[in-house]
């Protein structure tokens, strides 16, 4: 038989097996709370040696607040009271920084019933703590974010309708013109950054969901640039779409694919310079399709391309820029692509150089007809 399936182990020995215990902190106190025993676990999750906490009162380990509202003595109490106490609560260690303890206070008894002390076992729960302050706070966010889109869509969709109507009108004086364009224009920004929050909203709670269906690529490019054609044409910019001839198909959301071409295509018109050339190419590589969405414009350093796709990252040459956004476009656009089981990445020779952004995708077959590149 071992010494651990003994019954008869000595005091000695018990003490021996707790302090092996590093995970907890594991110690008595005698019955007014003074510390008389101290393993490993405690040392190292508190910060004090044994000599250092023998003899002294617990209330060392609590922050001064609760000291003085009178919690040590309280929780004796209540353990004597109920027999057994289990609470979550902050501690203090050695260096005086806090952690999230989650604490066991048991009362020990003689046989002849009198209070020998009590047993205490104390772990460190910090890590736990944080990702359930976390998960409250990206739960906040994302109702402050549903809620925001819905009151930011409320005046906007009268807007957008008034703007209309004086498109309609063919008597606008010049200065009414040049004011409509740039209403219209601005409300456009405005839907593109209330989309953006929305699907950040959901990106974060798992919501964004996918509906896959037999779609042609050639439709995803040419609606996707309608989109961003405004923006292109506003800067003088140059689109060479460089296609297979042929029909590319593939298993996807259309819907959330238009998003992920508008994104790169948007990125790629905002950090380029007015009049420069953006090149939009695709290719079925057994049967895989690759797109590449590559510009001349601020580019950015390697090191920082990989931020880029976590949701509301930017580099420092995005955030220098007044077209610096929201940092929700790549992070989007990376979650849409591995639904879709694919991947996506950046590429850069540094900063001043331009950037390349690819994405793949599987299950694409190319169907040959007549359908020619073209710039725009």
């Amino acid at each position: 038989m071992s010494t651990l399936d003994r019954a008869d182990l000595t005091d000695s020995e018990r003490l021996r097996l707790l302090d092996a215990v590093r995970d907890y902190a594991i110690y008595m106190l005698d019955p007014q709370g003074h510390v008389q025993s101290w393993n490993r676990g405690a040392e190292l999750i508190k910060g004090y040696s044994a000599p250092e906490v023998i003899g002294k009162h617990y209330s060392m380990f609590f922050r001064q607040q609760d000291r003085a509202e009178g919690l040590p003595a309280w929780q004796l109490q209540r353990a004597l009271l109920h027999g057994r106490t289990e609470e979550e609560g902050w501690r203090v260690r050695k260096n005086g920084t806090t952690f999230w303890a989650n604490i066991v206070l048991t009362p020990i008894h003689t046989d002849e019933g009198e209070l020998a002390g009590f047993a205490k076992v104390t772990r460190d729960m910090s890590e736990r703590h944080t990702m359930h302050e976390l998960e409250a706070s990206l739960r906040r966010t994302n109702e402050f974010l549903a809620m925001l889109g819905h009151e930011l869509r409320n005046p906007l969709a009268p807007m957008r309708n008034a703007v209309t109507l004086m498109q309609r009108e063919t008597s606008l004086s010049s200065s009414l013109l040049i004011a409509r364009d740039v209403l219209d224009r601005q409300l456009s920004h405005l839907n593109r950054l209330l989309g953006d929050l929305l699907d950040a909203g959901r990106l974060t709670s798992g919501k964004i969901q996918i509906r896959p269906e037999r779609i042609t690529f050639n439709s995803v490019v040419t609606q996707a640039v309608e989109a961003v054609w405004p923006s292109l044409n506003a800067r003088s910019q140059v689109l060479n779409v460089d296609l297979p001839e042929g029909d590319i198909f593939l298993n996807a959301d259309e819907i959330r694919l238009i998003q992920v071409v508008q994104n790169l295509l948007s990125n790629a018109v905002k950090f380029s310079p007015d009049g420069e050339i953006i090149t939009l190419q695709a290719r079925v590589v057994n049967d895989w399709l690759r797109v590449s969405v590559s510009d001349n414009g601020v580019g950015m350093e390697p090191a920082t391309i990989d931020q880029l796709f976590v949701l509301f990252a930017q580099g420092e040459e995005v955030m220098e820029s007044s077209r610096g956004g929201l940092g929700i476009g790549l992070a989007l656009a990376r979650s849409i692509v591995e639904m879709h089981a694919g991947n996506i990445s950046g590429w850069s020779g540094g900063v001043g150089t331009g950037s390349i952004f690819t994405f793949e995708l599987p299950g694409a077959a190319l169907e040959e007809n007549s359908t020619p590149s073209r710039n725009l």
